[in-house]
C-alpha cells in the first residue's frame, strides 16, 4: 500500500501566499535551525521544511506563486537547458532524451535532489544512503519545453491522459513519502519525493517504462543543490 501526504509550504513555513523571497529565506532559517537532526530535531519534520522552502523559493523566483487558499503550487516547468535564475548554486546537467516521432510526445522529468553541504567530503561514506539528502524529488511536467517551437504534431488532448496514466503508475508502484499532481485541461505538472536518491532512480525508471509503455518518453535532467550549512 502507498501511503501520500500533501502538504500546504506556506503553512509549513508560517508565511502568507504572497511572501517574499527574503521572509521564504528567514522562515526556513529559523525552522531548519529548529529541527534539524544535527541540534536533535526530527528529521521527518526537517524534510517537509526543507521540501516547503524549495518549493515556495523557486515558485517566488520563477513569479509564478499565484495560488489561491487552500491550492498547493503545482510542480514547476523544468527545462533542460539553459539553467535558469532558480538554478543559482545548484549543479545541473542533462540526463537521458528518449527518441520518439515528436516533441510532443517527451514528458520533462526533473530528478531533483537536494542536500546539507558537508564540512568533510569523507562524510559521505558514514552516512547512510538515506540520510544523505533532504529530498529527492522527481519533477514531472508536459507538454515539454521543446515543445513550444515544434510543428503540428500529434493531438495533445489525446496525449495528457496518457501522462496522467503513466504518473499513476509510478505513484502505485514505489513509495513516495509526499507527492501532488495537477493535471489541467492542457497541460501536467506533478511530483514524487522519495528518502533516497536510489528510490528516486529507481522511481524515475518506472515512471520511464511506464511512458514507453504508452508510446511516450521523457527528457530528463538532474539537478543538485547542495544548502550551506550556515543558512541551516
Amino acid at each position: 500500500m502507498n501511503y501520500t501526504v500533501e502538504i500546504d509550504p506556506s503553512q509549513v513555513l508560517g508565511v502568507p501566499r504572497d511572501a517574499t523571497l527574503e521572509q521564504i529565506r528567514d522562515a526556513y532559517r529559523s525552522r531548519s535551525k529548529k529541527y534539524h537532526p544535527d541540534v536533535g530535531g526530527d528529521e521527518w519534520a526537517f524534510r517537509v521544511v526543507a521540501r516547503s522552502y524549495e518549493l515556495l523559493s523557486r515558485a517566488r523566483v520563477a513569479g509564478r506563486f499565484a495560488v489561491e487558499s487552500g491550492e498547493h503550487p503545482a510542480a514547476p516547468v523544468n527545462p533542460v537547458v539553459p539553467k535558469t535564475p532558480e538554478d543559482e548554486g545548484a549543479s545541473v546537467r542533462s540526463g537521458v532524451r528518449d527518441r520518439v516521432d515528436h516533441p510532443i510526445l517527451l514528458v520533462d522529468v526533473e530528478l531533483l535532489l537536494l542536500r546539507v553541504e558537508l564540512e568533510n567530503p569523507y562524510e559521505v561514506i558514514a552516512i547512510p544512503a538515506s540520510k544523505r539528502n533532504l529530498s529527492c524529488t522527481l519533477n514531472v511536467s508536459w507538454p515539454p519545453a521543446v515543445a513550444a517551437d515544434a510543428p503540428p504534431g500529434p493531438d495533445p488532448a489525446g496525449v495528457l491522459p496518457r501522462v496522467v496514466e503513466a504518473f499513476g503508475l509510478a505513484l502505485k508502484q514505489t513509495r513516495p513519502t509526499s507527492s501532488a499532481q495537477d493535471d489541467g485541461p492542457s497541460a501536467f505538472r506533478g511530483w514524487l519525493s522519495y528518502p533516497s536518491a536510489q528510490e528516486s532512480y529507481d522511481a524515475f525508471n518506472r515512471l520511464r517504462q511506464a511512458l514507453k509503455g504508452l508510446g511516450l518518453g521523457v527528457s530528463q535532467r538532474i539537478r543538485e543543490v547542495i544548502i550551506p550549512r550556515d543558512t541551516a
